[in-house]
């Protein structure tokens, strides 16, 4: 059965990295009831938002103004709905089959400008006192597998977000101690870049268990300490071309899943 509290377990772990301006700045995950159900059940969401995950109330995204899509793709390779079940609840269209399912949520695009009066949700055009702005992008996955996994073929391939965690080996073929190995991917192209990584229980504070970075070819690996639940996430900026409109363009992506 669900439970709202089973639901949100994996907002423990996601935080911001105190130190790090793209650490600090707001992103978004997914907070799944059972990582590992069983076939015939449906999946439960709720979208993390903010800087907390464990905060019920505060950290949860459930405002159509900012929500883009949310979806799942099944073992096939479909795309199915995720439906609101009530105002910070959401539920799998279908019921689950066996295999591996992922999971994507969407922030909508746009622009967002910091000026000395606050944060407006558009471009810097028209407005004074601007101290910078950006254009805006937030993902978050989360891998799902019902029964026998249908190994790393549906999870190696890219959803098409601009920033997106692919990862190279599915997480119910990764146990305690092992690698986790996964690449970071830009516009399809692999970057360079800092991560971030924790799990549920590593702390309540705003820490992350690792800050690392993936190589030349986008690749990074993640020493599985501990079994639990796990995210990932990336951040990559990239110069705005028109600098009337804004400064950079700010992607940020998640990616959850658990490891038994």
């Amino acid at each position: 059965m669900y439970t709202f509290k089973k639901g949100l377990v994996l907002s423990v772990f996601c935080i911001c990295f105190i130190f790090s301006i793209n650490a600090s700045a707001h992103y978004m995950w997914l907070n799944v009831n059972d990582y590992t159900p069983d076939k015939d059940k449906t999946a439960m969401f709720t979208i993390g938002w903010g800087h907390h995950f464990y905060n019920p109330v505060e950290d949860l995204l459930n405002s159509d103004e900012l929500l883009g899509d949310i979806f799942m793709i099944d073992p096939d390779g479909n795309k199915s709905e995720i439906k609101p079940l009530n105002i910070i609840q959401y539920e799998s269209a279908d019921k689950l089959s066996e295999g591996t399912w992922i999971a994507m949520v969407q922030r909508k695009e746009g622009f967002s400008t910091k000026t000395t009066d606050g944060y407006k949700r558009q471009s810097r055009k028209g407005l004074t006192n601007v101290v910078y702005s950006r254009y805006l992008g937030m993902y978050g996955k989360a891998i799902i597998n019902v029964g026998h996994a249908s190994g790393n073929d549906i999870v190696q391939k890219p959803v098409g977000a601009p920033l997106e965690i692919i990862p190279l080996t599915n997480p119910a073929n990764t146990k305690e101690g092992d690698y986790f190995r996964f690449k970071v991917l830009y516009q399809g192209k692999p970057v360079a870049e800092s991560f971030n990584a924790t799990y549920v229980g590593f702390s309540t504070g705003t820490d992350f268990a690792l800050t690392e970075k993936t190589d030349d070819k986008g690749e990074g690996k993640l020493k599985i300490t501990k079994s639990g639940i796990w995210v990932i996430k990336a951040n990559h900026k990239a110069p705005y071309p028109n600098k009337e409109d804004a400064d950079e363009y700010s992607y940020t992506a998640s990616l959850a899943f658990e490891i038994k």
